[in-house]
């Protein structure tokens, strides 16, 4: 039988899963969400009332919002779970006791002129750790049999559309997140039980301007993807 797998995190996890073929079941994919916001308090709106014209963004916007993935962490139903943590660089947003992730989804819905009294709000570590502390003992408790830290970090560099390979210019920032993501995914890795770590340490691997959703220190080469695939093998053996 298939394993089914859901999906916490960005696109670098779930496109793997579109770009070959394989042997699993994507059940569920959560994104566009950071971990402060999963943790915060549900806003409780309506699905009919968030006006986007894709269905996949209108769902990220609504599982944002009402904090979806804490309800569905009760009744998991799907053997893996795949954690990503690429959104947390979207900012984060409060109104009233709720904390939420200010996508580009979000961004381009209607709630960003009709939820009125929201305002930006600046993370902190102690932010986060509580944060995350609270996911950590969801996902124990939960009847994954499998939760697998995909270990995705900015690059630095790039293949241009001629083939040729540039380093990006954000090279601080680049490095200043990366910092970030490491303690956090080594933080998962320490507290969440049936944890795994999958990590492409290849260092040539860069991200590709001819990527479909567009050159980001985010977005990598073809290859990639490919070594994911196999590389999850492995961890699921």
């Amino acid at each position: 039988m298939n394993k089914k797998i859901d999906i916490l995190g960005s696109c670098v996890s779930r496109d793997p899963f579109a770009m070959f073929e394989h042997q699993y079941e994507i059940n569920n994919y959560f994104a566009r969400t950071n971990v402060i916001s999963l943790a915060s308090k549900p806003m409780k709106i309506s699905i009919y009332k968030i006006l986007l014209d894709s269905n996949f963004q209108k769902r990220s916007v609504y599982n944002d919002l009402n904090k979806q993935f804490f309800k569905y962490l009760e009744e998991v139903q799907s053997n893996v779970l795949i954690i990503d943590l690429l959104s947390e660089r979207l900012r984060l947003m409060k109104r009233g006791e709720t904390y939420f992730t200010l996508s580009d989804e979000f961004n381009k819905s209607n709630l960003m002129q009709e939820l009125k009294g929201k305002a930006v709000v600046q993370k902190t570590d102690e932010m986060w750790e509580a944060a995350a502390k609270q996911l950590v003992a969801k996902l124990n408790e939960s009847k994954y049999d499998q939760v697998i830290i995909h270990k995705a970090f900015w690059q630095e560099r790039y293949i241009d559309a001629n083939g040729d390979i540039q380093s990006f210019e954000n090279i601080d920032e680049i490095h200043e997140n990366n910092k970030k993501l490491d303690f956090m995914y080594k933080y998962l890795g320490e507290n969440v039980s049936k944890a795994s770590y999958l990590e492409i340490t290849d260092e040539e691997i860069f991200a590709d301007e001819n990527h479909k959703w567009g050159l980001s220190p985010r977005h990598y080469e073809t290859s990639y993807y490919e070594k994911f695939l196999n590389e999850l093998k492995y961890v699921l053996a």
